[in-house]
């Protein structure tokens, strides 16, 4: 048995999960959600090669991770010096990946070959670092050049807010629509802008100080879009709204332009010049591709925003696809320079391992990509105004991309939140602390059809049903991607969108029922180890993450009647029926797992050598009660109370797994159901008994 199986130190990674994102982080390369903890990930693999006497193996397995996401726990394996071989369906998710788990590791050590470059020897991704520094500000420098006439150097950033007509025909009015009209809460730099009518035009008076209470908005409760016109004082009805969306009456109009000097912010409201510079045309279509109607994380379909190129200002489409259309001239003169820097010159792409000049200008344009893509996340009618601070947000502050009224342009070539040179630099430092060992092997595709080396182990995240709409979120980034790096993994963005063809139970238009696609997510699961079971190593256990839920807890404790299985229980019997022995379950949280009605776990089952002949249900419960106390106690002496319910589970399941079978009375084979709902009620008589043994100690 190894440590994970026997006892772990789960207040070590309590605070392990908890990622200190520093400037140099590898999440720093590019948006991902729900990320693994990568150092707390990293402990628990150790645990899973090292004996309960400390001895670690001299052979060392392949780590398999096909939900890659992020690549957090590519990362950790390849900390601790495994070869990885890793997949995700989702393109986005694949290059991530291999922007932290295998392109540094292909060019570590190489010389920078940029013309300031020193000729002094570099080390680990000194070199990729300074030349993605180098050429990225190369990029911004011809970019700026093409588009100086639209960011004014004194604009600091650009507040919009959006309008419709007023819905009282009398009227007619742009009618803006105002959650806030407030642009600084900053101490003596409080501002603030007032909707005004000259000649029944709408305009913004600045005014400096603190907003009056009924100036705040003219927003009408926390929830639905209802506003009322200034003018006439008509109040919206939500339909009203989303009615002059779906027409293509809902516009966009300048509120106030932010300036910045060493006094602060100030706001003006917007003249001819700042005007003009708004005012772009797009000749062609920057971006082809629907925005999902689901609007459990999308609201702007709703209010006529369908497309992503409605998701941006003229401007701000002109400024990301100039920047992608840029790309391909600098990568072109990166490729120059490693010629001349003595870096062969031959022409194997990246995507094939290529290490030469060609592979290495791929190589930093795969960063530079990423940098465009992280920009795009800060340049978009989604970023909204923070007048606590006086900063542009992200688009992305949740798992979500809600419908904005009021929202912010910050200058990308300025000193806003989210400027170009500052993800450039978040985009180059976080290469300082991504492995540089063997190069992970990271492949786009279906989790379903992954090839498994021999005497593998798996280390993945599974899919949490619904949790999240990971391919319809990846789309806002996967177009821009695509559109600089489609010709160099031609295989990461070969559809339009990402695929959508996930191992998940997110409910897809035209594609069925939420139960029956519920049901073919769990069989697809349970096919996952069947598939992965000749594969596996036979010395070492495996781990997956997952979540549980009350709905476990109340299903395993028989709180709740249940209609099937839970999700838990899903999961074990699969892993179960694949032939697998469930060994231990630890709680092992993530920073962003905070809700009160769940727990990231991770279960960890292996092949098991030999198994006892069959047993009863009678001598299975005795074979319970004699042996999970020892277990227990053994392995919960670093364990909260209220983790020892799920840690006593996990060792119960490995009594489950000793015997080949456990057989009721009636003939029939024992249900994961049964089985779990036996080892909980010798937990919680276990619980019993240390609770009265420590009563009578203080005693």
């Amino acid at each position: 048995m190894k440590q994970i199986e026997i006892s772990l130190s789960l207040e070590q990674l309590n605070q392990l999960a908890v990622e200190k994102v520093t400037r140099i982080h590898p999440w720093n390369l590019h948006l991902w959600w729900n990320r693994s903890p990568i150092m707390a990930s990293a402990k628990l693999l150790k645990a899973v090669l090292t004996d309960e006497d400390g001895i670690l193996p001299q052979a060392m397995p392949t780590v398999c991770d096909p939900f890659a996401g992020s690549g957090s726990l590519v990362l950790a394996a390849e900390l601790l010096g495994f070869s990885v071989q890793a997949g995700d369906l989702n393109g986005v998710a694949a290059l991530i990946t291999k922007a932290g788990g295998e392109i540094p590791s292909c060019f570590a050590g190489a010389q920078a070959v940029n013309p300031a470059a020193t000729t002094l020897p570099y080390k680990g991704t000194e070199g990729l670092r300074e030349d993605v520094q180098y050429y990225g500000k190369r990029l911004e420098a011809i970019v700026q050049k093409q588009l100086t006439s639209y960011y004014p150097p004194e604009a600091y950033a650009w507040v919009w807010i959006r309008t419709m007509p007023c819905p009282n025909p009398a009227c007619g009015c742009s009618l803006p629509l105002g959650n806030s009209f407030i642009l600084s809460e900053l101490k003596e730099r409080e501002y603030w802008a007032e909707p005004v009518y000259e000649d029944g035009e709408l305009h913004f008076r600045i005014h400096q100080g603190t907003c009056p209470e009924e100036y705040k908005t003219n927003k009408h409760g926390s929830r639905g879009s209802r506003f009322q016109c200034p003018r006439c004082g008509t109040l919206t009805k939500d339909q009203d709204v989303k009615a002059a969306g779906q027409q293509g009456k809902m516009q966009v109009q300048l509120m106030a332009v932010v300036t910045k000097s060493e006094n602060g912010r100030s706001y003006a409201a917007a003249d001819a010049t700042q005007l003009a510079a708004a005012s772009v045309l797009v000749s062609d279509a920057p971006l082809s591709g629907a925005i999902s109607h689901n609007t459990r994380w999308f609201s702007t379909p709703e209010y006529g925003l369908k497309n992503y190129a409605d998701l941006y200002t003229p401007r701000q489409l002109k400024l990301l696809s100039t920047f992608c259309d840029t790309l391909p001239t600098v990568l072109a003169e990166i490729k120059k320079d490693a010629v001349q820097s003595g870096m062969l010159d031959d022409t194997v792409p990246l995507a094939k391992w290529g290490q030469g000049a060609l592979a290495y200008s791929q190589a930093i344009g795969v960063y530079l990509a990423l940098t465009i893509s992280k920009l795009a996340n800060f340049q978009s009618t989604l970023c909204t105004w923070d007048h606590r601070t006086g900063n542009v947000r992200a688009a992305f502050n949740r798992q979500a991309l809600p419908m904005t009224w009021v929202f912010a342009e910050g200058n990308p070539f300025g000193k806003a939140t989210g400027n170009y040179d500052s993800v450039l630099r978040q985009v180059a430092e976080a290469l300082c602390q991504v492995p540089q060992g063997h190069p992970a092997v990271v492949t786009v595709g279906d989790a379903r059809q992954f090839p498994y080396p021999q005497d593998a182990i798996l280390f993945t995240e599974l899919p949490y049903y619904d949790h999240v709409g990971y391919s319809d979120l990846s789309d806002y980034f996967y177009l821009w991607l695509r559109r600089c790096l489609g010709k160099i993994y031609p295989e990461l963005f070969s559809s339009i969108l990402s695929l959508k063809n996930e191992l998940s139970s997110v409910v897809m238009p035209f594609t069925g029922e939420p139960a029956s696609i519920k049901e073919q997510y769990e069989k697809d699961v349970a096919q996952l180890f069947t598939d992965f079971y000749p594969a596996a190593a036979m010395e070492l256990p495996s781990v997956v993450f997952f979540r549980y839920g009350h709905e476990d807890e109340a299903i395993i404790t028989g709180n709740k009647e249940p209609e099937g299985l839970s999700p838990l229980e899903n999961l074990l019997n699969g892993i179960i029926q694949a032939g697998f022995t469930v060994t231990a379950i630890w709680p092992v949280p993530t920073e962003k797992i905070k809700k009160a009605d769940s727990k990231r776990i991770a279960v960890v089952f292996r092949k098991q050598k030999s198994r006892f002949p069959w047993t009863t249900r009678r001598g299975f419960i005795q074979t319970v009660k004699r042996e999970l106390g020892e277990l227990l106690t053994k392995g919960c002496q670093n364990v909260e109370k209220e983790d020892q319910f799920l840690v006593g589970l996990g060792f119960g399941l490995q009594v489950l797994g000793s015997f080949s079978s456990v057989v009721n009375a009636d003939g029939t084979i024992m249900r994961i159901h049964d089985a779990l709902q036996i080892i909980a009620q010798e937990v919680v008589v276990y619980q019993e008994k240390e609770a009265e043994t420590s009563l009578i100690g203080e005693r």
